[in-house]
């Protein structure tokens, strides 16, 4: 089972209970709040209709509670995985982001963690969008299993595709400039690829240098979306990749 919480070292894990007291803003014409409580029951309701079961999950808030977070390691009862699928659930009450399901793996070697695409329920928390959430829910979860096929054919592809050192380097530059970590990660991106701290990563390709990213982003998930999408529009392209990363869209 994977070890979520390491993912989410500097957002300490809150309990459910604690959620529950977060509050809501008041509804306006134009912007529909939704509580980041309702969102998880509805979510976990939603996973057991679709007969799938949480192994684990951990649970952040930031910018005191008007951010949310979760993590949720999902029982795909996939036979050979060599990861952990890993659903991130997200909410805002301060209209910095809508509220979305990323689709994720980790390594079961480490806790390294990489969304690779995310379904948006209802941009701008849209009118009668409480009224339709299990729906919208629903209909999110049913776009999962293709997100994941395109997770396996990006890692046969970065494991497929061999680098030098001087190509490493020039593609933590070019995340860098991307967005895909801040100008003081970049040495440790260093570090971690010449160094890795596990051998399933000694190999030296795209895959390898992959983790030593995610290996870096351990501590922020509000920011692991964004950083995800900016890492995958540098090294789709290098290893000949075709991903349409674009979230999609679910509103009624």
């Amino acid at each position: 089972m994977l070890n979520l919480a390491v993912s989410g070292a500097d957002h300490a894990s809150v309990p459910l209970d604690q959620i529950n007291l977060v509050p809501t803003p008041q509804a306006t014409s134009t912007f529909q709040p939704i509580a980041h409580s309702v969102l998880i029951d509805i979510f976990r309701d939603q996973l057991k209709t679709a007969g799938l079961s949480v192994l684990s999950e951990h649970h952040t808030l930031a910018r005191y509670g008007q951010r949310y977070f979760g993590l949720f390691q999902i029982d795909m009862k996939r036979e050979g995985a060599k990861s952990g699928t890993v659903v991130g659930l997200r909410n805002a009450h301060d209209k910095s982001f809508p509220a979305g399901i990323c689709a994720g793996n980790a390594p079961f070697v480490c806790s390294n963690l990489c969304f690779h695409n995310e379904v948006v329920l209802g941009r701008k928390h849209t009118t009668h969008i409480m009224k339709h959430l299990p729906e919208i829910v629903s209909r999110a979860i049913g776009k999962l299993g293709d997100m994941w096929v395109k997770h396996e054919k990006r890692v046969e592809g970065y494991s497929n595709t061999v680098l030098t050192d001087e190509q490493a380097g020039h593609l933590i530059l070019k995340g860098y400039r991307a967005g895909a970590i801040g100008k003081g990660m970049i040495v440790d991106v260093l570090d971690q690829w010449e160094k890795p701290l596990h051998e399933e990563f000694a190999p030296r390709n795209l895959w390898s240098l992959h983790n030593a990213f995610t290996e870096v982003y351990k501590g922020n998930l509000v920011a692991l979306p964004k950083r995800s999408e900016a890492l995958h529009s540098i090294f789709d392209p290098f290893a000949g990749l075709t991903v349409d990363m674009s979230p999609i869209e679910i509103a009624v």
